[in-house]
């Protein structure tokens, strides 16, 4: 038999529920929503990340290319060119960069950029970064024909002074003859050397040769190993 007191009970515990069902519905809603945001999240980052990862390769093996705006050839880049690389440069050579928001660096330091990075997909390549820094050679001809030069020489700035009573009528890179005057050579020559070997130059003549009555001037390569980074964020 139910009494008055028990039905009272009973009301009283149903009224005491309903705050505490609507701070779980509440809370429900909340977690599902934060779910909801994060799957969403995500979603958009993975559908983000491999876009981001296309075209920051694109981008980097463009510029490694030995036909690419900064090579000298594949994976070695001039170093003049990469002095000279800039946000214009980037959008005309990779034009994935006038869509996106590309930072470029190169040993740790950036060298050109389009749009503002915050964090985007990173893709690095090891380079070789190749400068060239202009040297004199004056050889010590009287005991002997031949001086050498350094490999990746790509030319050189042959200036042939002779003194009264010497002809030099041949000089030679290796085995190709560079210069020939039969009735001999007098002045500045450029010559044009093979940059993947190392250069004999040889001067046939008749007479002596002193120190200073030939010098020659070329490019001597400096190389050093470097990350280049490219930065894609969409």
């Amino acid at each position: 038999m139910i009494t008055l007191n028990d039905r009272s009970d009973g009301v009283t515990r149903a009224q005491t529920s309903l705050p505490a069902l609507g701070v779980a519905l509440v809370l429900l809603t909340v977690v599902t929503g934060l779910g909801v945001a994060m799957a969403d999240t995500a979603i958009a980052g993975a559908d983000r990340t491999p876009d981001e990862r296309r075209v920051a390769a694109t981008i980097a093996d463009r510029l490694v290319a030995a036909d690419g705006p900064l090579a000298a050839r594949s994976n070695v880049l001039n170093q003049s060119r990469v002095d000279d690389f800039d946000q214009s440069a980037l959008e005309q050579n990779a034009p994935p960069a006038s869509e996106y928001a590309v930072s470029i660096e190169l040993a740790d330091e950036e060298i050109a950029r389009s749009g503002t990075v915050h964090d985007g997909t990173r893709i690095s390549r090891l380079v070789v970064v190749e400068s060239r820094e202009s040297r004199t050679l004056t050889p010590d001809l009287a005991t002997t024909d031949a001086v050498t030069l350094p490999r990746r020489s790509a030319r050189a700035t042959v200036t042939i002074d002779p003194p009264s009573g010497t002809t030099v009528w041949t000089v030679r890179a290796n085995d190709r003859v560079v210069l020939h005057n039969r009735s001999g050579l007098d002045g500045s020559y450029e010559v044009s050397l093979v940059p993947y070997e190392t250069t004999e130059l040889r001067f046939q003549r008749a007479g002596r040769l002193e120190s200073g009555n030939v010098t020659i001037g070329y490019d001597a390569p400096q190389s050093t190993k470097e990350t280049l980074v490219v930065t894609v964020d969409v």
